[in-house]
């Protein structure tokens, strides 16, 4: 097998160290080729040993044309990433972008354009689809195993502000776009999404600086939402503790039910379908494999994204999976602020 050539663009921020390990796991089907970043001298002592000798170059542009690599790994401030994206996609680059991928959707429609022009594949940092418990309820779901859908529950409570940093840039407005749906949010909003196949099309929420820290975004949020097919869902999250977290998530339906443990690795699903009559209730636990980087469920990413530049199968994503989930973010804000529920355009 030919390695597929890969860079990165953005060499310290956010989970860039992480996924940069993650590529080297992967030296099998995978060669790093090239490095920029705006700060060299700032991320050189990020570097681990097996990646010294990986090319810095000054500027996006030479890393393209110099370093000719088959797919770039982006990781920028949210407001300034969907340029870097753009050029990327224009010179005929497969991209990944880190979560949230845009400070506003709409930075986004010029980047779509390129990447359907160039039958680029795209990917990003929404790892939990392939969380093999993701994979078991959106198939159990999609083999009507729970018939229609009522509702999908999300409850994530994380550290505070107040332990984070209140001064970083993810709580900055002008660079983040917003606060914890932009930056963490974004994940279950788009695990909502890919579990069900359904859009949302109705938001209604309420937003909060609960912890009160100098910040001019959310640090709480709940957010009820109605999809297309029928369903309710809601997402009750903020920066609320004072160390680790909490995460679950439940998907109802009129025959039956699944809910996952998210710490314990666990799902429990009951089914009154007939298919399921000798056990109608199961249960089911996947621990993790242990992988440096981003985890297993970021090595399963990275390996269907270059499957899919190799013509083997697919990413996983399209661009349009960030744009929707942006979309649903930027409508809780707006109905937070006007204090109506608002329907998706």
């Amino acid at each position: 097998m030919q390695k597929l050539r890969f860079a990165q663009a953005g060499v310290s921020l956010m989970h860039a160290n992480m996924y940069r390990d993650t590529l080297m796991l992967l030296s099998d089907e995978i060669e790093l080729v090239g490095f920029y970043d705006p700060d060299p001298e700032a991320v050189q002592p990020n570097l681990k040993a097996d990646v010294e000798h990986v090319p810095f170059y000054d500027s996006l542009d030479d890393l393209i044309s110099k370093a000719r690599p088959d797919a770039v790994m982006v990781s920028a401030y949210p407001n300034i990433m969907p340029d870097w994206l753009l050029q990327i996609a224009e010179a005929g680059v497969h991209i990944w972008a880190e979560k949230p991928v845009a400070y506003h959707s709409d930075q986004l429609a010029p980047v779509a354009t390129a990447i359907a022009k160039n039958e680029l594949h795209f990917s990003t940092g929404y790892s939990w689809r392939f969380h093999p418990i993701s994979r078991l309820i959106n198939t159990t779901y999609a083999d009507g195993l729970l018939g229609q859908a009522y509702s999908i529950d999300m409850r994530f409570s994380t550290s505070s502000v107040k332990r984070r940093d209140p001064t970083s840039w993810v709580f900055q407005r002008e660079i983040s776009g917003g606060g914890i749906l932009n930056w963490l949010g974004c994940h279950w909003f788009d695990l909502m999404r890919f579990i069900t196949g359904s859009e949302v099309i109705k938001v209604s929420a309420i937003e909060a600086n609960v912890g009160g820290e100098a910040i001019d975004v959310e640090d709480a949020a709940t957010v009820s939402l109605q999809f297309a097919n029928g369903m309710i869902g809601s997402l009750h999250t903020g920066y609320f503790t004072s160390g680790g977290g909490d995460t679950s998530f439940g998907l109802y339906g009129s025959q039956g039910w699944a809910k996952w443990a998210i710490a314990d690795e666990s799902c429990t699903i009951k089914s009154d379908h007939p298919e399921w009559a000798e056990a109608p209730e199961r249960a089911f636990s996947f621990p993790s494999a242990k992988y440096p980087g981003y985890g297993a469920e970021g090595r399963a990413l990275v390996k269907a994204f270059a499957a899919a530049i190799r013509g083997e199968g697919i990413s996983g994503y399209t661009i349009d999976d960030a744009i929707q989930t942006l979309r649903i973010i930027e409508t809780a804000h707006e109905s937070a602020e006007s204090g109506r529920t608002i329907t998706l355009p």
